[in-house]
């Protein structure tokens, strides 16, 4: 546990923008097994958010929709479910009809299925960090990435930045190496062996592309991500 809140304590005391707490939430969600993560932080009374950062690029003009509208209308209910605090498993079931329309633009940008950390501030949530994908963490790493996620929300929140913010580029570094190694024909081991690390981690970079992109298998994905130039 403390070798991972010690892993990221130099990044995040060193951040300066959005971009840095992009990059530090990619190499959680790469560590951890997640696809991607963002951050809120809300206004005292949670009727918007006033900033909002997201390692997914795709899901930038989602957020233009769901701070204007879907936030104000479900205050109360998004209240009472981060008051709870903690490290929560979020799935499906916690929206309230298989008809409702924020079910149906969940599952559209990857965000049914998560780990949810509120950030609560003198009983009252102020905030809170997802981390996308069906994974369920041992007690142990729950309580470091608690940690960690007060760390990062509170140096976000002192650069007092609002507004929507995503990465600039829809593939990371390593992604895109990755990727590039696959359409070479290397398999996971290789790309492993030639990467430093493990192939596990080469497995978790390209679902994450997928999950972005929406294809359905390895060769699929690299022929999508040459398709649209995302490699270049």
């Amino acid at each position: 546990m403390l070798a991972f809140v010690e892993r990221y304590l130099g990044d995040i005391y060193r951040a300066r923008s959005d971009d840095d707490i992009v990059c530090i939430l990619s190499e959680i969600c790469t560590q951890l097994g997640f696809r991607s993560a963002y951050l809120i932080e809300y206004d005292g009374v949670m009727k918007s958010a006033l900033h909002i950062v997201d390692t997914c690029p795709v899901r930038a003009d989602w957020w233009v929709e769901y701070a204007a509208k879907g936030l104000r209308q479900r205050s109360a209910a998004l209240a009472e479910m981060l008051a709870h605090g903690g490290v929560q498993k979020m799935k499906a079931d916690r929206f309230t009809h298989p008809d409702d329309p924020l079910l149906e633009f969940a599952q559209h940008v990857d965000m049914v299925e998560c780990t949810l950390v509120p950030v609560i501030d003198d009983g009252v949530a102020i905030g809170l960090l997802s981390f996308c994908g069906d994974l369920v963490l041992e007690p142990q790493q729950q309580s470091a990435l608690q940690i960690v996620c007060y760390l990062l929300f509170s140096q976000t929140r002192s650069m007092h930045n609002t507004g929507i913010s995503t990465s600039r580029d829809a593939l990371t570094k390593r992604e895109k190496e990755v990727l590039l190694l696959s359409a070479e024909g290397l398999t996971s081991q290789q790309i492993a062996e030639e990467l430093g690390m493990a192939a596990r981690t080469v497995n978790q970079h390209v679902d994450n592309v997928a999950a972005k992109l929406g294809t359905k298998n390895r060769a699929h994905t690299v022929a999508q991500a040459i398709r649209h130039g995302l490699l270049d």
